[in-house]
């Protein structure tokens, strides 16, 4: 079936080529690091310096190899007058089971904080559990730089209310199209990140100018 190649030491040309351009950088990742996104039939494979880390690293053993490659370039090679932001993960809103094992998300209301843990926490093994295990490695990379959290997810986990499985407001549209339970309606939650993100990029500045 083949495999995915991940050079840990190579940074993309997307972004590498462009690091001392901008006055804020925000980086995000997350998505595509799951198991169910790279079975062990078409893994992710870890190289560095060319040739394949051994013994092979998991998942997520390798995703926190990545993590503190890149923010030792970005320390390295991004002016320290540059804001930089690391976005945590988008939660998901599955409820009993996967996006393709009848997963759904038709709740009209928000979730209330003592339901938050049942719902994500790695600890329980339910299908949400992604965003806080990807975020929980992100926190580990970023320890000891001056890249800051730009914590959106706890504000998200609330709202269960919020994603277009629900409200697409056509006849049988779930059914023609299935359970949305990880994008967000528009407006919506979203539009609650930018506030905050330019809010914080404001303040970010301002006390540059004191």
């Amino acid at each position: 079936m083949g495999t995915y190649r991940v050079d840990v030491d190579i940074p993309a040309e997307d972004w590498a080529n462009i690091t001392k351009f901008y006055d804020v950088l925000i980086f995000n990742t997350g998505h595509w690091w799951g198991p169910d996104k790279f079975p062990k039939e078409t893994p992710l494979v870890f190289y560095r310096g060319g040739k394949p880390i051994e013994p092979p690293l998991g998942i997520f053993d390798g995703l926190k190899v990545v993590l503190k490659s890149m923010s030792s370039y970005i320390e390295r090679e991004v002016p320290s007058t540059t804001m930089k932001l690391w976005r945590t993960q988008s939660p998901r809103h599955f409820d009993g089971g996967e996006w393709d094992h009848n997963g759904s998300c038709l709740s009209k209301r928000l979730l209330e904080e003592h339901e938050l843990d049942s719902w994500f926490d790695p600890r329980f093994g339910g299908v949400n559990k992604e965003a806080r295990l990807v975020n929980s490695v992100i926190q580990e990379a970023l320890v000891g730089t001056d890249i800051q959290l730009l914590n959106l997810t706890y504000m998200s986990e609330f709202r269960a209310d919020a994603h277009p499985a629900i409200w697409l407001g056509k006849k049988d549209a779930v059914a023609v199209w299935g359970q949305d339970c990880m994008h967000w309606c528009l407006p919506g939650v979203p539009d609650t990140w930018v506030d905050i993100l330019a809010a914080r990029i404001l303040h970010y500045f301002k006390q540059g100018e004191g």
